[in-house]
């Protein structure tokens, strides 16, 4: 019928009229069709449903698998959400995905996540992270989210127009949920759940999704290769020492025993501290918390692990420095030569439910190996969930049902089920696999697998969980890396004991005065004074420089500006405008924003309270403070001393090649370093800094000592030839080349005398501390052949600084040199000639055309290199060292982010700021006022 209607209509016959009243039919049917289906959306929503759909809620959940993940955990956990999901309809559960700094994943992710308002609903909690969350409010009490899930009152989960609870549970209802709760938390684990918040009441903040407990991690086959019995792995500390030493074997690189490195080394060596019954804080007679790290048993603890990790030992007639295995910064490089079978032994992390998911063939589980008259011990620890306090109603309640669920039987049963499913029923907890019905199983099970498990759960020593404990693996590790770097290992007990004694002193003081705040109250009035004086000079000090600044562009103006009318410059301050607009938005508003958290306690989730002075109190009688204020220098002197003038001599030297070809090839070769990623930097001078002698500046300095006797000599004294002759053209350039300026003159005096004293530092050290013969010994050592032992680099804190720069330098050095190639553009060829023809040598040449007529750009150049340079640099320091070892290279800006975000001490973050700023701004206006003073002219 459309098909009949369609042809009459346009049929060859149709008139005019018929087809004019067919289109008016058409469009009459289209209004009406469009208007139907206009009222029936209308209509629709308004229509009766059998039943009404319930909104989804949407919460983010920390600890679930990525997606590309195909291990057995990720399976399981997968399988668990689809039944929650199941369950719970309404919910729809996202992964919290923040990025991370390495070593510190735990901490930055979710601090950082806080701090830019996108927290996770379902928030990741350790033992040591638990004070720092209950004390900055950032965890919810979970036993009444759990009474109003549980209650038949369904107004308990509801809320009003206001966003407020309709009802509260009763206290018959929380305590039921408290006590179904402690069924279902290891007794060691419940006071570290189970404890007062900023409150005198006790609650549940968080419940654990599997206990984690330390054991020994062995390698079968390499036991074997050393003729030792796999099957009596060591049980003593005696026995972990020998075995190690038969284990380690230089020329395969293989390691004894192998412990994670940096700021957090004594997490790897925690172990041995839980072993011989060290402790870090406990309560005094008073109730408070008090630090009890200098304890003889941490001090034989640690020279037990020196011993184990540099410790001399012979064999086969060579000397062979340490048993052991130190990674650098974090554990990350230790796992992946564990997976090549470089590693025979290392301490390793249990699961309640899968408790190692490796092959049993090659991999063997045994408790840690106890010290004498000791109990094997480990650290005992869980992953954890808690609910975010500042989720919406709905999300919490969701968030809860989430967390009771997968800490139900039912998710334990689907967990195990698919671990049998998928052929890992073997490393299953024995326990489990009875309570499920796997008994057929129990015989496949790695004996002593479960022995190791429940022996480290019977004696694990909780992770530090007390007051502030979230960072206490860095105060306790620095005595340990002191020990490291003076090799206690190598001396008698008798001797390294005391030394020991003397740096575990020091750490217990820190922690007492930066972790827990132990301040008598006449000492902190004492601060507040002396900080108020400081403010008061740090404010005349910033309006004196705001108003040096205003005098030199007030004269500038009045010298090259004519004194028109304003509105004759109306279009350029229009122009200015936006700029202007800018610069208040983002840098004064949060300057002043800044200025007003330094003077307060200010909190992410709790209200932020006033702090007056106190956080320049603390920050100007902080040790680590001026510490890192020092290294800064250090770190602005190295940089600016090695890195201000390459880009310099390398634009000159560019200038200077004969031929275009040339020109382009070498810039091309010198500007690459800056197109490569940061990242790729860092990792490549990271591999080269590898400490081991296989590294490959290792293996470089270790070719000298394949030299005879005679070319070491003859290299030995090129060297200190080439060296003495640097230091004697610094001092001789000032005295020949009379015009030179005296600020030039006096940083080359400066120069060499830095270089001077550098080269008779060891000199003095060996006189005073040997005597004459000892100094004579050092200049015999200049004949002969080398004797080099490879070089900790980045590991060593003598060294560790100048490690850093050298990267930056390398990187920098080719896109520096762009604008002085550019300058040099702009100088006369006439000046080079005639200088030429008045028999001008390259120095001559250098020092009287090319620097004078780059005076400007130099010095201003110079002060923005120092303003930068004080300022930045924490990128290569934390991807290459983490501030590390023992803080040598922690500058300022390093510290101020770590104090700020890793431990939530915002105030004094920005007092640390402000102390800085207070030095930049004295360089800044110096910069502005040698622009005031320039004069821009257009090129022809």
């Amino acid at each position: 019928m459309p098909t009949m209607n369609w042809y009459c209509c346009n049929g060859p016959w149709a008139s005019h009229e018929l087809r004019g009243h067919c289109r008016q039919t058409v469009w009459a049917r289209m209004c009406i069709a469009g208007c139907l289906v206009f009222l029936t959306t209308l209509l629709i929503p308004c229509l009766p449903t059998n039943a009404a759909a319930k909104p989804t809620i949407e919460f983010l959940a920390a600890g679930l698998p990525y997606p590309g993940s195909t291990d057995v955990g990720s399976m399981a956990t997968r399988r668990v959400l689809r039944a929650f999901r199941k369950k719970y309809p309404q919910y729809r559960i996202k992964a919290f995905a923040m990025p991370t700094i390495q070593g510190s994943s735990m901490d930055t992710g979710p601090l950082m996540a806080i701090a830019a308002g996108m927290p996770p609903n379902a928030l990741y909690v350790n033992f040591r992270q638990s004070s720092t969350y209950i004390e900055h409010g950032f965890l919810a009490p979970m036993e009444v989210l759990l009474a109003r899930v549980l209650s038949k009152n369904a107004a308990l989960r509801h809320v009003n127009a206001q966003g407020r609870w309709l009802a509260n549970p009763r206290p018959v209802e929380i305590a039921q949920a408290l006590k179904l709760m402690r069924r279902r938390v290891p007794k060691t684990a419940w006071p570290v759940i189970y404890r007062r918040g900023t409150g005198r009441e006790k609650h549940v903040w968080s419940m654990p999704t599997s206990i984690l407990v330390t054991a020994l991690l062995y390698r079968k086959d390499l036991f074997r290769a050393a003729g030792l019995n796999p099957r009596q792995p060591p049980r003593t500390w005696t026995q972990l020492l020998q075995d190690a030493r038969k284990l380690t074997i230089p020329s395969r690189r293989q390691y004894g025993i192998a412990f994670g490195g940096g700021r957090d080394i004594s997490y790897s060596i925690f172990p041995l501290l839980a072993s011989n019954s060290s402790r870090v804080i406990e309560r005094n007679s008073m109730g408070r918390w008090h630090s009890v790290y200098d304890s003889p048993q941490t001090a034989q603890a640690i020279y037990y692990f020196c011993k184990l990790a540099k410790g001399r030992f012979m064999r086969d007639g060579h000397t062979i420095h340490g048993a052991a295995y130190v990674g650098v910064s974090g554990a990350g490089n230790m796992y992946w030569l564990w997976s090549q079978g470089h590693i025979a032994m290392m301490f390793g992390t249990l699961s309640q439910e899968l408790i190692q998911a490796t092959n049993p063939q090659i991999v063997g589980i045994a408790p840690v190996p106890h010290p004498p008259g000791g109990a094997s011990s480990g650290e005992l620890n869980a992953t954890m969930l808690g609910v975010f306090a500042k989720s919406t109603p709905q999300q919490q309640i969701g968030v809860m049902r989430y967390i009771w669920f997968i800490t139900g039987r039912q998710a334990q049963r689907l967990s195990v089920q698919t671990f049998v499913q998928s052929g890992y029923g073997q490393f299953v907890n024995p326990d489990l696999l009875r309570r499920f019905g796997y008994t057929w199983l129990l015989r496949q099970v790695p004996a002593g697998w479960a022995t190791a498990f429940d022996t480290a759960l019977a004696n694990g020593v909780p992770e530090p969980y007390q007051h502030n404990t979230q960072n206490i693996y860095s105060p306790m590790s620095t005595p340990i890396n002191s020990a490291l770097e003076e090799n206690l290992g190598n001396l008698p007990q008798s001797r390294a004991i005391p030394q020991i004694n003397r740096l575990l002193k020091q750490a217990s003081q820190r922690i007492d005065y930066q972790l827990l705040g132990a301040i008598p109250l006449n000492v902190i009035r004492l601060r507040r004074f002396i900080a108020m004086m400081t403010i008061l000079v740090i404010g005349a000090v910033f309006l004196f420089e705001l108003w040096r600044v205003w005098q030199y562009f007030t004269r500038a103006d009045a010298i090259f500006t004519s004194r028109a009318p304003w509105r004759r410059f109306l279009g350029g301050y229009t122009l200015l405008l936006p700029a202007f607009l800018l610069m208040i938005l983002w840098a004064y508003l949060p300057l002043a924003g800044g200025l007003a958290m330094a003077f307060s306690h200010f909190e992410l989730v709790q209200h932020s309270t006033w702090a007056g002075v106190d956080n320049f109190a603390k920050v100007l009688f902080d040790a680590r403070f001026w510490g890192s204020f020092g290294r800064t220098i250090y770190f602005v002197a190295l940089t600016i001393g090695l890195g201000f003038w390459p880009p310099i001599l390398l634009a000159i030297l560019l200038q200077e090649v004969p031929t275009a070809t040339l020109k382009y090839i070498f810039r091309t070769v010198y500007y690459l370093p800056s197109v490569i990623s940061g990242v790729l930097i860092m990792f490549l001078w990271r591999q080269l800094y590898d400490p081991s002698k296989y590294g490959v500046l290792n293996h470089l300095l270790l070719m000298l000592n394949l030299c005879g006797a005679i070319p070491a000599t003859v290299i030995k004294l090129l060297a200190l030839g080439l060296w003495i002759s640097l230091i004697a053209l610094l001092m001789m350039l000032p005295i020949r080349i009379q015009e030179m300026s005296r600020p030039v003159k006096a940083a080359l005096w400066v120069v060499a005398g830095t270089l001077v004293a550098v080269t008779l530092q060891p000199v003095v050290i060996r006189l005073i501390g040997g005597g004459p013969m000892a100094g004579l010994d050092m200049f015999k050592s200049l004949i002969g052949p080398f004797h080099i032992a490879p070089l900790g680099w980045i590991q060593s804190p003598d060294i560790a600084m100048l490690c850093v720069v050298l990267p930056t330098i390398w990187a920098g050095s080719g896109a520096g040199s762009i604008l002085y190639l550019a300058a040099l553009k702009t100088v006369p060829d006439e000046l080079y000639e005639a200088a030429e023809m008045d028999g001008a040598r390259i120095w001559h040449k250098i020092f009287y055309i090319t620097l004078p007529q780059l005076k400007y750009l130099i010095v201003i150049q110079f002060i923005a290199a120092v303003i930068g340079t004080f300022q930045g640099g924490t990128d290569y320091i934390l991807a290459l060292t983490g501030g590390g070892p023992n803080h040598s290279t922690l500058i300022i800006p390093l510290e101020i982010f770590f104090r700020t975000f890793l431990k939530l001490q915002f105030g004094v973050g920005t007092a640390m700021a402000w102390l800085l700023g207070i030095i930049l701004i004295w360089f800044t206006a110096t910069q502005l006022k040698m622009l005031s003073k320039a004069e821009f002219k257009g090129g022809r």
